[in-house]
């Protein structure tokens, strides 16, 4: 089994700027406060906050052929195709709310722009607890986003998708991105989060720490998803960390070089999958058992892989990096575990106390040599 790697190019692209722009298309959302356990009790007043961002795909892509030419996508199962990536062996063995309004919606076709921005296309906001679809905008000629949120309490988690389609209404494409919001301050009542492939491969790294990945389909991406696990992952990736590790990923030629969404999509799977390994090793590590509950195993987890993504954004290649040490591997080289057992406590004290789902069967693990996210 040949799996491609994720190289690092030495000059990353400047800072992007999200712009303030019109909304083609507004939701706004409303968050009762019962059943939740993102809040905390005595915060359960009503915030507001903007949503905004870009969607963006390699300008290669756009060489290639307009979005309305692409063929619909051949991979319709990608995260259940690489999650034997994910498993760790054990180490025995080694060391509620309502949409409450929408604009009108333009009926323009989507295509993609020169710089890879995706105009007209529609933005799903979903709740991961639920799978419902909880707002829609549409971006307009520039790519940009804009959505209008009011929310009970201070935390809430997002998935952000956008479904690619192409002149037939097939789908053509997927992206989407994680949005831990956390609505604490004004300084926070802005949240930029931009959907890329840099931020799909962190979403789809989240998605195969739970339950959910096995019945995702980019065909309808995250709706009818529900996973109380999905949402606590979801919650610990703040849009800071996000935004920045995006640079970072969507800069490796991997992502930034597809000739194809279908291939843009399975490479971003596989390096997805390299990632969820890591971060599971790294979980382990701040556990130091194997034997322990399945919510001390989510809380461990959650915590490493906001920890990662945090740590991706401010990378630094050490000085006994090499060219056979893989990118997520020295990522996690880095990462503080007495930190992370901190986080994961925090995490576990404010768990819902329903029982969590079953988790799938650990899939077998490949030889490592196949794992492999290279550094340049």
């Amino acid at each position: 089994m040949t799996f491609s790697c994720l190289t690092l190019r030495n000059v990353l692209s400047a800072t992007l700027l999200i712009q303030v722009t019109g909304c083609s298309l507004v939701g706004l959302g409303l968050f009762g406060s019962s059943g939740s356990s993102f809040e905390t009790a005595g915060e359960a007043q009503q915030r507001a906050f903007t949503l905004q961002g870009e969607v963006r795909v390699p300008e290669a892509l756009t060489a290639v052929a307009p979005l309305t030419a692409v063929a619909p996508l051949t991979a319709v199962a990608p995260l259940t195709a690489v999650a034997p990536l994910t498993a760790v062996a054990p180490l025995t063995a080694v060391a509620p709310y309502r949409l409450l309004a929408v604009g009108p919606v333009t009926q323009t076709q989507s295509d993609w722009n020169p710089d890879g921005t995706v105009r007209y296309t529609e933005v799903q906001i979903i709740d991961p607890r639920t799978g419902e679809i909880k707002a829609t905008a549409q971006t307009d000629a520039n790519g940009q986003y804009n959505v209008r949120m009011v929310v009970t309490g201070p935390r809430h988690p997002f998935i952000i998708q956008t479904i690619l389609r192409n002149a037939r209404g097939q789908v053509a494409g997927f992206l989407a991105a994680p949005l831990g919001a956390n609505i604490n301050s004004i300084k926070q009542k802005r949240q930029a989060v931009d959907v890329t492939p840099g931020s799909t491969l962190v979403t789809f790294s989240s998605t195969l720490m739970t339950e959910a990945y096995e019945t995702f389909d980019p065909r309808k991406g995250f709706v009818d998803v529900k996973s109380a696990r999905l949402a606590t992952i979801t919650q610990e990736i703040s849009p800071g960390a996000l935004s920045n590790a995006v640079k970072v990923l969507d800069a490796s030629s991997t992502l930034s070089e597809s000739r194809s969404l279908d291939s843009l999509l399975t490479d971003t799977a596989t390096a997805s999958a390299v990632l969820t390994y890591h971060a599971k090793k790294v979980a382990q590590s701040a556990a130091g058992s194997d034997t322990i509950s399945t919510e001390s195993k989510l809380s461990f987890q959650s915590a490493a892989l906001g920890k990662m993504v945090e740590k991706i954004g401010v990378f630094v290649p050490s000085p006994q990096a090499t060219e056979s040490r893989n990118l997520f591997e020295e990522i996690a080289s880095q990462v503080d575990v007495a930190e992370i057992q901190q986080t994961a406590r925090q995490i576990q004290e404010a768990l819902p106390t329903a029982p969590l789902p079953t988790l799938p069967p650990e899939p077998t693990p490949p030889p490592p040599s196949e794992i492999g996210i290279i550094l340049k």
